[in-house]
C-alpha cells in the first residue's frame, strides 16, 4: 500500500503550477485595456509570465481614418513608431513589475482575426489575452472564432472582472474537456495558494418521472437521481484526477431552464467566481471546430468573470 508521502508525490506530478509562457495580447487602445492590463498585473505576481507580445489591429474598415492612442490623442496611420511607444508605454505602466521583461509590440492593419492568429502561430504562444467591452455584443463572434481557430488557450476579460481570484467555477460533462478544464484549474490553484475554491458545476437533464413506473414518491426519485450524480462524480474523479476529489466541490443540479449556459453563469454570480474554466476543444482539426453552444453563449453574456478556454 503505498505511503502517504508517495501518494503526496504521485498527486504532485500529475499536476504543474500554472505559469503564462508565450502570450498574444490584444489591445483595442480603448477602455477595456485599463481592466485587462490590471488584472495581468494582478496574475504576474503569483503566475510566473514570460514572453508577452502586445498588439492593436486596426480594423480595415478604420485604417484611412487617425489612430487613437489615448483618449484626445491621435497619430497619422504612417506614425507607426509614435504608435508602439504609445501602446508599450501603457502597458509598461500598468505592468510595471514585468516592464523589463521579454515583451514585443505590434501595431497593424487588416482583419483582427487574422492578425491575432497570425501572431499567434508565429510566436508559438500558447495563450491568446483578450479584453471585452461590456457593451460589445458582437465580441463573442471574434472569441467565438478565433477559439475554433487557433490551438491556444484564451483567456478572455471583461471590463468589468475583478482583479481577485478566490473562486473557480468549472462546468464539466465528464468527457476529456472537463478533465483538461479541472486540471487547469487545479494547477491554478497550486500556483495561487490554498485560498482558492474550485467548483466544478454540472446540469444534467432530469429524467422524466412519468417514464419510469417505481413504487417511490417524486421527492425519493429525485433524491435517487442526486445521489446517482453524486457517485458519478466521484467515480469520474477517482479515476481521472485521484487524490483531488477533496479540493473540488461539485455543484450537481438538474436543468431547470432551456439555456444552460445562462444557469451555469447565474451560479457562477452566486458563488462570487472570479474565474471560469471551461475545456470546450481538443487538439485535432475537427475538434478546433467544434464549439459547444454552450460555450459560445457563455462567453457571449459574460460581462464580469474572466473565462479561460482551454485546449
Amino acid at each position: 500500500m503505498p505511503t502517504t508521502s508517495e501518494k503526496t508525490t504521485a498527486k504532485d506530478k500529475a499536476l504543474q503550477p500554472f505559469t503564462i509562457g508565450k502570450a498574444v495580447v490584444g489591445l483595442g487602445l480603448d477602455r477595456a485595456d485599463e481592466p485587462l492590463l490590471q488584472y495581468l498585473n494582478f496574475l504576474s505576481g503569483p503566475i510566473p509570465m514570460e514572453g508577452l507580445s502586445f498588439i492593436h489591429v486596426i480594423p480595415n474598415t478604420r485604417k484611412r481614418l487617425p489612430l487613437v492612442i489615448a483618449p484626445g490623442v491621435e497619430v497619422k496611420r504612417e506614425d507607426e513608431e509614435e504608435a508602439i511607444r504609445a501602446l508599450k508605454e501603457r502597458v509598461q505602466q500598468a505592468l510595471p513589475a514585468e516592464a523589463a521583461g521579454n515583451m514585443e509590440y505590434f501595431i497593424d492593419d487588416g482583419s483582427p482575426l487574422e492578425k491575432l492568429l497570425a501572431l499567434v502561430k508565429e510566436k508559438e504562444a500558447g495563450l491568446l489575452v483578450l479584453g471585452r467591452k461590456a457593451d460589445a455584443y458582437n465580441h463573442g463572434v471574434l472569441s467565438k472564432n478565433i477559439i475554433r481557430q487557433t490551438k491556444a488557450d484564451v483567456l478572455v476579460i471583461p471590463e468589468k472582472a475583478k482583479t481577485e481570484l478566490k473562486t473557480i467555477l468549472v462546468p464539466i460533462d465528464f468527457s476529456d474537456n472537463s478533465v483538461r478544464a479541472l486540471k487547469t484549474a487545479l494547477s491554478i490553484k497550486k500556483q495561487i495558494g490554498e485560498g482558492v475554491k474550485i467548483y466544478a458545476i454540472n446540469i444534467y437533464q432530469r429524467p422524466n418521472l412519468m417514464a419510469y413506473k417505481l413504487n417511490m414518491t417524486p421527492e425519493r426519485f429525485e433524491q435517487n437521481i442526486q445521489e446517482n450524480h453524486e457517485k458519478g462524480f466521484e467515480k469520474f474523479m477517482n479515476e481521472e484526477l485521484p487524490g483531488y476529489l477533496d479540493e473540488i466541490e461539485p455543484i450537481l443540479i438538474w436543468r431547470d431552464m432551456p439555456d444552460v449556459a445562462h444557469q451555469i453563469m447565474n451560479k457562477a454570480r452566486e458563488i462570487d467566481a472570479n474565474l471560469v474554466v471551461i475545456g470546450c476543444k481538443g487538439h485535432s482539426k475537427l475538434e478546433l471546430m467544434l464549439l459547444g453552444s454552450t460555450t459560445e453563449t457563455l462567453l457571449n453574456i459574460d460581462t464580469s468573470i474572466p473565462a479561460l478556454v482551454v485546449s
